[in-house]
């Protein structure tokens, strides 16, 4: 059978998952309760976080695909900038708590399940409205966030361990594709900083980029790469490029480390990540 978007969107998450899976099998016992990449949370954590959300996520794209996309109970719609973070965490760290060493297993057959469900999704299913905590969206969108999930706490679990880890690099392209959504739910208007600001990106490898955001304070807009001056150049391959919008790298870690390459003024180039904050 030929691949189709939406053949090739669900091979991307079980791609994910198993090879996390398999990441997650050859971790040492008392690596699970080392700090992850992601601020505040254990590497026990994020897998609970992402055990959690297998069944979750399953359950909303079987109602979404009987035409169901209203919240279940205990379900509900974040209000208007509430970033939700602590809830998360604190569900997290308690399944983590709670299910122990018994949490990988609770994963592989919580991402076996998954799949199963998304084999059983049809062509006519790929456009339904889905339930999502910040807002209703098609069913395809809620499944391209799980490879969101699945690549950024991947090496959010990953980078605990070795500080050279990178997104997979299977999961780029469609990375790269979800820019734009994650810079509207990540934008903070109206800060106190100077204003217009445009951010020059120069992204190579897997999935290259050449763009401008321009923040106007209360707003931005993103523009193809011109002959306007920017105040601040990025320059990285496409996993740091990812790392660094999607707030897992800052602007002074990823210089120091030789992920980011500045060009214009660095303290320019740091409020990119206050504009556009990670969560």
């Amino acid at each position: 059978m030929a691949a189709t978007p939406m053949t090739t969107l669900i091979d991307l998450v079980n791609a994910e998952a198993g090879r996390l899976a398999d990441y997650l099998r050859g971790m040492k016992t008392e690596s699970w309760s080392q700090d992850s990449a992601c601020q505040g949370w254990k590497i026990g954590d994020v897998v609970a976080h992402l055990s959690i959300a297998a069944s979750t996520w399953a359950g909303s794209l079987t109602r979404a695909a009987a035409g169901d996309s209203e919240p279940t109970q205990g379900q509900s719609y974040l209000g208007a900038g509430v970033r939700g973070s602590e809830i998360i965490a604190d569900a997290a760290t308690a399944h983590f708590q709670e299910k122990g060493s018994q949490l990988l297993s609770e994963f592989t057959q919580g991402y076996e399940e998954l799949q199963q469900i998304m084999s059983s999704l049809k062509p006519e299913d790929w456009d339904k409205p889905c339930f999502h905590r910040r807002g209703k969206m098609p069913l395809h969108q809620f499944v391209a966030l799980r490879v969101q999930e699945l690549a950024v706490h991947g090496w959010d679990i990953r980078a605990g361990l070795d500080s050279s880890a990178a997104i997979s690099e299977e999961a780029l392209p469609q990375m790269v594709t979800m820019v734009p959504r994650w810079l509207r739910t990540a934008f903070v208007p109206a800060l106190d900083l100077p204003t217009p600001a445009r951010f020059h990106f120069d992204v190579t490898g897997a999935s290259k980029v050449a763009e401008d955001v321009l923040v106007n304070g209360q707003d931005y807009e993103v523009q193809p790469a011109g002959t306007v001056r920017a105040d601040a150049t990025f320059r990285c391959d496409t996993s740091n490029y990812i790392l660094l919008i999607f707030g897992r790298i800052g602007v002074e870690a990823g210089v120091s480390s030789g992920r980011l390459e500045i060009e214009g003024s660095q303290e320019r180039a740091s409020e990119f990540t206050s504009w556009f904050k990670g969560f």
